[in-house]
């Protein structure tokens, strides 16, 4: 591995990582990072470096270059360049995406000298802004809150310094997120059944993915989900043929009958793609560890993404596919479902969480920079 930058008087080194060796290793700095918890989410190594070297749904889309950043040769800090030419035409911007952060503690002079590479990288290609903490199927939100807590599938458990490292380097904050959790009493119970009795009356069909013909499911759902979030903050379209490649092989789990479309007048107007309890399947968990119930160990599923398109909206069919979904999640053992992500500024959305009984428990950020101006001016 040839190193972009000299050895500095300190050590320091940036390079870009090749060859499978280099990437795995690159892959596995989060072991590193947070293998000292009782709990986290594990990165799972061979589908990001298939990812890093173009075998990946996404990567006839996008365009990726890892950087990392060495201090007398230990591996201390990681990124990626992602340019997101399908992003950038719908939104009719120039913004560079940088995913796959990590980096150790007290690594201020390096991770500052790996953030600039990859903002001059980004700059580089005639982008005039970086984003780190959202990239569809790509990054997540940096938590602000209940740091060392086991997060819920998908999100970041990141320490509290990587926003000191993001905030050094020009970065600010461009949106917050939100997850919510709510408790599958039977009193709740109730009120879901009565929520999606209600949406029949209204000539709504709430059926799983399973019940629909789970191919088929995954069509409506790419095509509700593009014309339900095509002004949606962060969304770029997706094809029928990435989404099948993506989520095919889960026909035969649990997501068939967790997830949820709606159809009104023979049209699907409406989908939910949720997923069972994953943490004893995929995260790592230290022998003796109990997980508090409403955090994962087999007790809390996680309704993922949720659309309806704009004719259907006003109806209740959000809440009443939410709600089926957090039903057969109490029927399969449940006690707690997760609603995840919400912007702040979604109103719609979080009045929805709201009305299934649901409350925030844990916060997020995304950060941008423009590139109009160096860091700290």
């Amino acid at each position: 591995m040839k190193g972009e930058r000299g050895l500095s008087s300190s050590g320091i080194a940036i390079e870009r990582p090749k060859g499978r060796a280099a990437l795995e290793e690159f892959a596995r700095l989060p072991f590193h990072i947070y293998n000292n918890r009782q709990a986290w989410w594990p990165p799972d190594i061979l589908n990001e470096v298939d990812l890093l070297i173009g075998r990946n749904p996404l990567s006839p889309y996008i365009e990726i270059e890892p950087l990392c950043a060495r201090r007398n040769g230990r591996l201390v800090a990681r990124v990626s360049v992602v340019i997101n030419d399908r992003y950038n035409r719908h939104w009719n911007e120039r913004l560079g995406q940088l995913v796959h952060f990590e980096a150790m503690p007290g690594e201020d002079d390096a991770v500052a000298a790996m953030l600039e590479r990859a903002v001059e990288r980004v700059r580089e290609r005639g982008m005039t802004a970086a984003r780190t903490g959202f990239a569809a199927f790509l990054d997540y939100p940096y938590a602000i809150d209940n740091y060392g807590e086991f997060p819920s599938f998908l999100l970041r458990g990141n320490p509290p310094y990587y926003h000191c490292y993001l905030k050094n380097c020009g970065f600010e904050t461009e949106k917050g997120q939100t997850d919510y959790t709510a408790a599958l009493s039977d009193e709740i119970l109730q009120r879901y059944r009565g929520m999606v009795e209600a949406a029949g009356r209204g000539g709504a069909r709430i059926i799983s993915w399973r019940g629909f013909g789970y191919l088929a499911a995954i069509d409506a759902w790419t095509d509700v989900t593009n014309a339900a979030f095509a002004r949606h903050w962060g969304w770029n379209p997706v094809s029928r043929a990435e989404a099948r490649t993506m989520l095919s092989s889960l026909w035969d789990t649990p997501v068939a009958d967790l997830s949820i479309l709606a159809v009104l007048d023979g049209e699907v107007v409406g989908a939910v793609f949720s997923v069972p309890d994953l943490s004893a399947a995929l995260a790592s968990i230290k022998p003796g560890t109990r997980l508090a119930p409403e955090r994962g160990g087999g007790t809390r599923g996680a309704l993922i993404n949720i659309g309806v398109v704009e004719k259907a909206r006003g109806r209740g069919i959000a809440r009443a596919m939410a709600a089926q979904s957090f039903l057969e999640m109490a029927r399969r053992g449940a006690r707690y479902a997760g609603y995840t992500l919400v912007l702040d500024d979604n109103w719609p959305s979080r009045r929805t969480a709201e009305s299934l009984g649901a409350h925030v428990t844990s916060n997020f950020l995304t950060y941008r920079r423009e590139l109009a101006r160096p860091a700290g001016r």
